[in-house]
C-alpha cells in the first residue's frame, strides 16, 4: 500500500501579508475620511452678510440699503432700526413688493428700505442702524442723514 503526502501548497510570506493588509487598511482609511469630510462640508454653510448703505433721507424718514451676501446660505431679515435722537426706534421694512420676509439668496444682494415714523436727527448727522437677522444676529449700517 502506497501512502501518499499532500501536496505542498506554497503560500505568501507573512512579510507580504502585512504589507497587503496595511495598504488596505490605508486604502479604507482615505475612502472614510473622504466622506466624512466631504459630508461634513456639505453640511456646514453659511451667511455671510454686509450692509452697505445706499442713502438715508430725512424727508423720507428712511435708509436704503444694499444687503451682500458672499456666504453659501441663505439668509433671512426680520426688521430693521434706526437710531432716532439717541434712541433706537423700529422701523418698517420693504423691499420694493411688500413681503414677510426678505431673503438674501447665497451670493447675491437686495436692496431694502428701513422706514421709521419720523427722524429727530437734522441733515448732515450720522445716520446708524441695524437690520435683525433670522437667525438672531444683528448687521449694523451707519450713513449721513440728507
Amino acid at each position: 500500500m502506497k501512502i501518499t503526502t499532500p501536496a505542498r501548497r506554497k503560500a505568501i510570506s507573512p512579510v507580504l501579508a502585512t504589507v497587503i493588509l496595511i495598504a488596505i487598511t490605508l486604502i479604507a482609511a482615505i475612502a472614510i475620511a473622504g466622506f466624512v469630510f466631504g459630508l461634513f462640508g456639505s453640511f456646514t454653510s453659511s451667511a455671510q452678510v454686509r450692509a452697505q448703505v445706499t442713502s438715508c433721507s430725512v424727508g423720507g424718514k428712511n435708509c436704503v440699503i444694499t444687503m451682500a451676501n458672499s456666504g453659501t446660505s441663505n439668509t433671512v431679515v426680520n426688521s430693521c432700526s434706526i437710531q432716532n435722537a439717541g434712541a433706537a426706534e423700529g422701523g418698517a421694512l420693504s423691499a420694493g413688493a411688500p413681503s414677510v420676509t426678505y431673503v438674501v439668496a447665497a451670493g447675491g444682494s437686495e436692496t431694502l428700505t428701513c422706514t421709521v415714523a419720523a427722524v429727530g436727527s437734522a441733515i448732515g448727522s450720522q445716520a446708524v442702524g441695524s437690520l435683525a437677522l433670522a437667525n438672531g444676529a444683528t448687521v449694523p449700517f451707519t450713513s449721513v442723514w440728507s
